[in-house]
């Protein structure tokens, strides 16, 4: 009978082990000592095939944070309330708060004449409709702050609310 030390004894356990497992299914420790050829690095292409090639797109600018945007729906209604001079409200007719869907260029210049989203059905309210659009073309165009300018796609169209109770303040 054989007798073999503790640490011959481990080694024998471990090559069984690594034997029933499937050594040479493991990867080999470091890549550089592969037995494989070495693959040949890329050549680069010929520089008739660099001038043809297509432009790469310009990364669109990120979105406003949330912060942002309340910072420049805040400038917008602070900028044309200022421009909109309020029509007397009627004593006896209804608070009346128009809505005006606006598209916008990227300079700030109306792309297309301001829409009344909501227009009074009371005769005695349409001077105040009439005065909200006035506004909108008193400010025309509007000096966008270059904080927003990059991002143009999101307030490209925009519906402003227009409540005398805010502009009389």
């Amino acid at each position: 009978m054989l007798i073999f030390s503790r640490p011959v004894a481990g080694l024998v356990l471990v090559a069984f082990a690594a034997g029933a497992y499937g050594y040479e299914r493991l990867p080999p420790r470091n890549p550089s000592r592969s037995e494989t050829a070495p693959e040949e690095t890329p050549k680069p292409p010929p520089p008739s095939v660099l001038a043809t090639a297509a432009p790469t797109a310009v990364e669109a600018p990120a979105r406003m944070t949330s912060a942002q945007q309340a910072g420049f729906e805040a400038w917008l209604i602070k900028t044309y309330l200022g421009c909109w001079k309020p029509a007397p409200q009627p004593a006896d007719a209804d608070l009346y708060i128009a809505q005006v869907r606006l598209a916008f260029n990227p300079d700030g210049s109306l792309a297309k004449p301001a829409k009344l989203v909501n227009p009074p059905s009371d005769p005695a309210l349409k001077p105040q409709a009439k005065s909200v659009l006035a506004a909108v073309q008193n400010c025309n165009p509007l000096p966008v702050p270059t904080q927003y300018r990059p991002f143009y796609e999101q307030w490209k169209t925009k519906t402003i609310h227009f409540n005398p109770q805010v502009a009389g303040r």
